[in-house]
């Protein structure tokens, strides 16, 4: 889990022009590897998830809400600026469930096990992109400071 942090900061510090390069491109690298880590892991037990149906999307779509409130509300109550408790919000609301996913294929033996993390994949990713999507349109306001996210 450390390595792409700790490749990005080596990239960073050892050639800051590569990495200036590649900074357009990167929104678009990291959209398709989500498509890819959130279709791989549906695909792999489709026919159990529309078996499911409601009952699990449900619980599955509160599970990554109810982190993204907690993220938001708790830190919100605590003190901290807007910046950190949106970061928060959504840090929470993505919680990686295709590493649940990853745990339950290689060390539970039950085709089942992996189900609900494949679910939960879904509604990480919808979660918390639109969360960054719909903040990022929202000024923040903290004090007489007015912070916009720049345009693209």
């Amino acid at each position: 889990m450390l390595a792409p942090i700790v490749l990005g900061m080596t990239l960073n510090h050892f050639t800051p022009g590569f990495v200036k390069m590649m900074l357009p491109v990167t929104p678009v690298i990291g959209v398709a590897s989500t498509c890819l880590l959130v279709g791989s892991a549906v695909a792999q037990v489709s026919e159990s998830i529309l078996k499911a149906g409601w009952k699990l999307q449900v619980p599955m779509l509160a599970l990554h809400l109810a982190g993204g409130l907690a993220g938001y509300g708790i830190p919100a109550v605590l003190g901290f600026d807007q910046v950190s408790c949106r970061t928060m919000a959504i840090e929470t609301a993505m919680k990686s469930s295709a590493f649940g996913f990853l745990l339950a294929s290689l060390h539970l033996g039950q085709y089942e096990a992996r189900v609900p993390s494949a679910v939960s994949v879904v509604w990480m990713a919808l979660t918390g992109s639109v969360l960054a999507v719909t903040w990022r349109f929202i000024p923040v306001t903290d004090g007489s400071m007015v912070v916009q996210a720049a345009p693209t």
